[in-house]
């Protein structure tokens, strides 16, 4: 079941045009430019790679992107294929109730990071 999305604001403004590319893809290089100085503010990141989009679209085919920020010190996993296997892996483990219980890590608690 799909989440419900809320329009967060009806007031709605053209910042610019764009067409499709030869690989079927619409540049959002307009959007960011706006977004940037918003978004990054709140967010603390330092890089537009951070920013990513939900879509959404209605029986019109309005199509509606709503920006998502990921800070810069959790964008690093999106980045990296390995890792993200490995939760992914994680969590489907979890949803079908594959648990392992590795015991206490208190003993660790006071032990410095590197």
């Amino acid at each position: 079941m799909a989440k419900k999305r809320i329009v967060l604001s009806g007031k709605f403004q053209r910042i610019g045009e764009t067409g499709l590319d030869a690989r079927k893809r619409v540049s959002l290089s307009k959007a960011v430019a706006s977004l940037n100085g918003k978004l990054t503010k709140k967010s603390k990141a330092r890089d537009e790679s951070c920013i990513r989009f939900t879509i959404d679209m209605n029986d019109a085919g309005q199509i509606l992107l709503t920006p998502l920020t990921v800070s810069s010190h959790e964008a690093w996993l999106s980045k990296n294929p390995k890792a993200l296997a490995s939760v992914r892996r994680g969590l489907r483990q979890l949803a079908y109730g594959k648990r392992y219980n590795l015991g206490s890590f208190v003993q660790y608690a006071d032990d410095e990071i590197d």
